[in-house]
């Protein structure tokens, strides 16, 4: 159960996010249980204004979210370079690295992430740490899960399959891979942590999001927030001496 704080909280995330919304956008949308809180007010923000935006979903979630308060989607085929991406997450620090993943959507989101103009995500004051600690969602091939399972814990990790309420067994993703959690205790370099586990053969992505995004929006009970500005990593050209 969400405590009330909380969801003030994002309140106050959400009605600053909806500043960055322009009419004609290409909008990447996000999952987790703050986006589920966010796309009710959307609807009403779109509809107000009369705004025509379209959205690319993370998730099969997020195409739920979408799809039932009326909100147009499209995908990334026909849009390779989306405006704008509207995401939580699970856990920050200060320097702009995020962990996502907690509703199994880390990989799309990824994409998302890299492909997007810009990059926004949102949180409560709750999630804003100065060395991140969460457990990082991690996207495995499920032939590959032993193998992996090997080599972190001789690095000393632990990593644990989520294991779904609805049925026995793991979760699997929307991609038909294994989710599951690696535990590492404090995160003091989130980049090479990140470069560390996709060396991993069979790990297809991990839920460390190292400086992908150009702002981070905090919100807090009171209605205050904090906007944290980030030099957002993006994918570069090969040296030419390659």
């Amino acid at each position: 159960m969400i405590g009330e704080e909380v969801l003030r909280a994002r309140d106050a995330a959400i009605n600053e996010v909806f500043k960055e919304i322009r009419d004609g956008m290409i909008i990447g949308y996000g999952s987790g249980t703050t986006i589920a809180q966010l796309t009710p007010k959307l609807k009403s923000l779109v509809e107000e204004n009369d705004l025509h935006v379209e959205f690319i979903p993370s998730s099969l979630q997020s195409v739920e979210l979408l799809v039932s308060h009326g909100l147009k989607i499209t995908t990334l085929e026909e849009h390779p370079e989306p405006d704008l991406v509207i995401d939580s997450f699970d856990q920050a620090d200060y320097e702009g690295n995020v962990i996502k993943g907690g509703g199994g959507a880390l990989l799309r989101e990824k994409i998302l992430a890299q492909a997007a103009k810009k990059v926004v995500y949102i949180g409560d004051n709750l999630k804003l740490k100065e060395k991140m600690d969460f457990p990082i969602p991690v996207e495995i091939l499920q032939c590959a899960y032993p193998h992996v399972k090997k080599v972190l814990e001789g690095w000393g990790l632990r990593i644990k399959p989520r294991i779904c309420k609805g049925k026995m067994g793991p979760v699997i993703t929307d991609n038909g891979n294994i989710l599951a959690d690696v535990y590492a205790g404090r995160i003091d370099d989130p980049e090479e942590l990140d470069s560390k586990l996709i060396s991993i053969a069979g790990i297809l992505e991990t839920g460390i999001f190292p400086r992908l995004v150009d702002q981070i929006i905090i919100g807090y009970p009171d209605g205050a927030i904090k906007r944290i500005k980030v030099e957002r990593k993006k994918i570069t050209s090969l040296s030419s001496s390659l």
